[in-house]
């Protein structure tokens, strides 16, 4: 990682690309946070009845 370090040193305005990055990363993190959060709870009660509703139909097999 020395390498790279020392050669990217060298170019002017790479600190953008870190800044970007950053923000792109943060962006869609609170985007998922905010969708998950948002989910009703109806639907999450689905999906965890589902997981015990698939279990039993495999057993039934």
């Amino acid at each position: 990682m020395g390498f790279v370090s020392e050669i990217l040193s060298k170019e002017n305005g790479i600190q953008w690309y870190y800044i970007i990055g950053l923000f792109i990363f943060l962006t869609l993190f609170i985007i998922m946070i905010y969708r998950v959060v948002k989910i009703p709870k109806k639907d999450l009660k689905q999906f965890k009845e589902s997981i015990f509703n698939n279990d039993i139909t495999a057993d039934s097999k």
